[in-house]
Order: structure tokens, then C-alpha cells, then sequence
């Protein structure tokens, strides 16, 4: 049998071993996917931390069940390392690494190119390799297959291409893909805090290189996801990621600054979209907010701009979009200063609190959330700065600062000059904020009621 056969056989009779690289939101799930499938699977992170909680059994993310992460581990289907070497054990190996941007907002590949680095230097001939994170177009095919192969001429399960007289100093031709390998690009889909949709019921795209390298990634994927759905391309599983992210950008984007213009026109923006809702066809609701946050949509455009460019395109609908979201913040902040001044305060020396850092409402995550930078921009401008989040007790800005959650209190609620509603938790009391808050300024139309200590976004 050549090595398609083999694995799709090893595949078919659940004697495959799987590893997953990286084991955040997107890994970790993921992993627990293929172990309760009976699949034997290896996580592999370079966070000592997260390696020691998975392997003692301890959650860490929102999404997994604690009992159902305790089962797969105690039944050793699942297990946690930093040892990169083990990926030589691994039949399967799925990438799913951040892919945030640089100082300069340019695609930050040093994630995906030390896992391609790392699998081509330990990989065994016969392993199926599939890329989840966000990226790029042609990542794929130009980024990965040439550093898997060159970094694989290091790998000493590689056949020997000359060897000295000292076997120290033996050289590698290297892993050919189709042959040794195959390749696939198949996008995370991952909303964490969605209690409908999840990793298994969650249809996922897939684009090989190879006609092989897809039945070989679909009749892995299916033990864990029930939806596979072919593409004919990396490139075109690539583009359908940034496509879905785009498309709610653009559209956020857009609601955003009709929800500005409202404010100035004194249009509840709010109540137009409820209107407009009533259309039974071409329309659909987007709602306004302080920003868009997350680890996707707002990176997603710059990932393809860096691509458009190299084919001498400019995606100007798409780049004024991201600039709209990246003013957010601003005119968030200028809201605040509005609210403040119709009381007779600066901003200077108010005791602001924000209520809220996640970027959306219930989760744990505040990558990329508007809340932090608008706390940033209102403490340079000397506010007095403090905030609540149920899921988050300790945070920092992405102007360095820290902060450690206060508790709710109507004491809390009191002291503050002015109250921002910046994530809508459920677990937030509306009518015990509005009771005993001196002023609102609520980015997320949790008060509905008009009010003359409440401005709205």
C-alpha cells in the first residue's frame, strides 16, 4: 500500500493519532472533538501552562464542557506537551495558531512559519497537514509547502541524500509533498459563547492540494465535525474566511457610521433598524456598537490588503471600512466628553466606569475589544478610570495599562461621575445601573427608555 492507503486505512480503523498546535479557542476544542471520538490525540502549545491545566484535567476555555475535558483526559485520549519532537508520532497534525498583525497592522506569519518549522524538522513520511488559522490567500501553497519541505531536509526520518564518513553530519533530500505529505487549508469557524452552533455542527470548508489530501482530510475530519463541505483550492477555502469576516466589517461598519450620523440628525438609530427589519426580503439587521473586536474581523481585511497588493489591486471599500471601525474608539471617546460636559465636567478628573471588556456579550475574551482602547483614550485624557466585567477580573490596554476589575455595587455605581455601557452581559441589572448611576452613556442600547442622565451611541 503506498502512504495514502495506509493512513486512510489507519483513518477507518480509529488508529490514527492526531496532533493539534495550539491550544487556545480554536485547538482546544477541537482536540476535545477527535478525543471523544475515540481518536488518540496530542496537543502540542509552547505555554507550559495550558499544557500542565490540560494534562491535570483543568478547563480553561468557555466553550468546553469541564467533565466531557476530564473524560477524554483520564482516558488518555487526550494528552498535552511542549515537546515538539512528539509531532513524530502524529499521523494528522492541524494548525491552529494566532495570526494577529505587527506594530504596522502587516500579517504577524511568525506563528504559522514556527509550526511549519517545527512539523517539517519532526514530521513522519505519510502525514496529513491542515492549516485552521486565518490568513491570507495563497498561504497555503507559497508560505507552507516551501517551508515544510526545506525545513523538513532537517528532519532525520527523511531519507538520507549523501552521508560523510561521520553519520553526524548526514544531509536530507527532504519530504516531497503528495508523496510524503499532503496539505490542506480548512478555516476555524469558532463564536465562542454561541450556545447553538459549536465545533461539531458548525459546517466546515475544506481546500487540499491534492485530490488525495482531501479524501484524506475529510474522512479525518468527519470523526469530529459533522459537515465538511469541498472546495476545489486552498486559495478558495482561504478567501471564504476572509470573505465571511469581511462581509460583517463592511456591513458593521457601515451601521456604525449611520448610527453617528443618526446621533447628530437626533435619529435613534435603533429604531430604524427595527423598522427596516420589517422587510421581508434584501435586508438584513446589523447593529451599531463602540467597535468591532475579536481575533478576526477586524485583522481579516488587513490580511487581505497584503495580499491585493501584491497583485496591484486596492480593496478601497474594504480599507475605508476598517478605518471606520479603527475611529470607533474616537468618537466613543467623544461621546463620553459630551455626556460629561452637559453635566459641567471634564473628562479631566472624572471618575469614569466602564462596564464591560469583552468585545461580546458572556465570554471571556477581550482580544481586540473597543472597550480597552476607549478606556486608553479616556485615561490619557486624564478620566479617572475603573471598570466591571463578570468574565474578565483582571485586564490591560493596549496602551500598557492595567487594571483589576471593581465589584457592582450601588456604591460603585454612585461614586462614578459617569457610567459606560461598553459590552452588554446579561448578567448586567439595567434597572440597578439606571437607578443608581449618576449618568449612562450606553454604547449598547441596554436602556431602552430616553432620559435625560442617559445618552445613547
Amino acid at each position: 500500500m503506498n502512504n495514502t492507503q495506509i493512513l486512510l486505512e489507519k483513518i477507518k480503523n480509529n488508529s490514527e493519532t492526531v496532533g493539534i498546535i495550539g491550544l487556545g479557542y480554536v485547538g482546544l476544542p477541537l482536540a476535545v472533538n477527535f478525543a471523544e471520538a475515540g481518536v488518540h490525540v496530542i496537543g502540542f502549545d509552547k505555554s507550559k501552562e495550558k499544557v500542565d491545566k490540560i494534562n491535570k484535567g483543568e478547563n480553561y476555555i468557555g466553550d468546553i464542557r469541564d467533565a466531557v475535558l476530564r473524560e477524554v483526559v483520564n482516558k488518555v485520549n487526550l494528552k498535552a506537551t511542549t515537546d515538539f519532537s512528539q509531532m513524530a508520532a502524529c499521523d494528522a497534525l492541524i494548525i491552529c495558531v494566532p495570526t494577529p498583525l505587527d506594530k504596522f497592522r502587516k500579517p504577524d506569519m511568525s506563528y504559522i512559519e514556527s509550526a511549519c518549522t517545527d512539523i517539517g524538522r519532526n514530521m513522519s513520511t505519510g502525514t496529513f497537514i491542515s492549516l485552521e488559522s486565518t490568513t491570507y490567500p495563497t498561504t497555503t501553497e507559497n508560505f507552507m509547502l516551501p517551508l515544510i519541505e526545506e525545513s523538513s531536509k532537517q528532519n532525520p526520518l527523511a531519507s538520507p541524500q549523501h552521508q560523510t564518513s561521520n553519520i553526524k553530519h548526514q544531509t536530507s533530500s527532504g519530504f516531497s509533498h503528495g508523496k510524503d505529505f499532503w496539505l490542506a487549508y480548512s478555516p476555524e469557524r469558532v463564536d465562542p459563547g454561541n450556545k447553538n452552533f459549536h465545533t461539531r455542527n458548525t459546517p466546515k470548508v475544506m481546500g487540499a492540494l491534492t485530490e488525495e489530501g482531501y479524501e484524506i482530510g475529510e474522512a479525518l475530519y468527519k470523526k469530529a465535525i459533522d459537515n465538511i463541505h469541498k472546495v476545489s483550492s486552498p486559495r478558495v477555502a482561504e478567501m471564504v474566511k476572509i470573505l465571511e469576516n469581511t462581509y460583517r466589517l463592511v456591513n458593521i461598519s457601515l451601521i456604525n457610521e449611520l448610527a453617528l450620523l443618526s446621533g447628530k440628525m437626533h435619529i435613534n438609530i435603533w429604531e430604524v433598524i427595527e423598522a427596516a427589519k420589517t422587510k421581508p426580503f434584501g435586508f438584513q439587521a446589523f447593529y451599531p456598537g463602540p467597535g468591532i473586536g475579536g481575533h478576526c474581523i477586524p485583522l481579516d481585511p488587513f490580511y487581505l490588503e497584503h495580499i491585493a497588493k501584491q497583485y496591484d489591486f486596492d480593496l478601497s471599500m474594504i480599507h475605508t471600512a476598517g478605518h471606520i471601525n479603527m475611529r470607533m474608539p474616537h468618537y466613543m471617546y467623544i461621546k463620553i466628553a459630551t455626556a460629561l460636559n452637559s453635566q459641567k465636567k471634564a473628562v479631566n478628573g472624572s471618575k469614569i466606569l466602564f462596564l464591560g471588556v469583552a468585545y461580546k456579550p458572556d465570554i471571556d475574551d477581550s482580544r481586540e475589544s473597543p472597550a480597552l482602547e476607549i478606556m486608553d483614550i479616556t485615561a490619557h485624557k486624564g478620566g479617572l478610570v475603573s471598570y466591571h466585567d463578570p468574565f474578565i477580573p483582571h485586564t490591560h490596554t493596549p496602551g500598557g495599562r492595567t487594571f483589576d476589575a471593581v465589584e457592582l455595587t450601588e456604591e460603585t455605581l454612585k461614586n462614578a461621575d459617569c457610567v459606560v455601557l461598553t459590552t452588554n452581559h446579561k448578567d448586567f441589572d439595567v434597572e440597578f445601573i439606571k437607578e443608581h448611576a449618576r449618568l449612562i452613556v450606553d454604547l449598547r442600547n441596554m436602556v431602552k427608555e430616553k432620559g435625560e442622565k442617559v445618552f445613547k451611541l
